[in-house]
Parts: structure tokens; C-alpha cells; sequence
């Protein structure tokens, strides 16, 4: 933050400063789509279900991404 900056809310336009504070405010808030559970995640050979890259069960990285997550994407 510059000392124009700090000034220019102090001293400038009471309006001008709320409407770029509310748009601030608007911009720092949470989203939607932001929220939510992570993808999950199936394994192709064992069909095991979870959130990792590597199947536990298979010890190998064959984890694809569940369809009705890929579709929210």
C-alpha cells in the first residue's frame, strides 16, 4: 500500500472510497463454487472410492475422476 493510497482514503471522496470498498469486499468473498466437497475419485481396476491420486489397493496411479465431478468442471 503506497501513502497516496492511505491518503486517498483518509482525505477523498466518501463515496467513491465506499463503493471501492464494497467492491473489495465483493471481490475477498467466498465464491460458490469454491465451496463444496473435493472431487473424489475411482480407481479403473478395483473401483475403490476416495481423494488420492494412487489406489491404496493397487499401489498404482490409476485413480480417474468421477464423472459427476468431472461434469461440475
Amino acid at each position: 500500500m503506497s501513502m497516496l493510497w492511505a491518503w486517498d482514503r483518509i482525505l477523498g471522496d466518501r463515496d467513491r472510497v465506499e463503493k471501492e470498498q464494497r467492491a473489495e469486499e465483493r471481490a475477498r468473498a467466498p465464491r460458490d463454487e469454491d465451496e463444496g466437497d473435493p472431487p473424489s475419485r475411482t480407481c479403473r481396476v478395483c473401483k475403490h472410492e476416495g481423494l488420492e491420486s494412487y489406489c491404496p489397493n493397487c499401489l498404482a496411479d490409476t485413480m480417474v475422476a468421477n464423472k459427476r465431478t468431472a461434469k461440475k468442471r
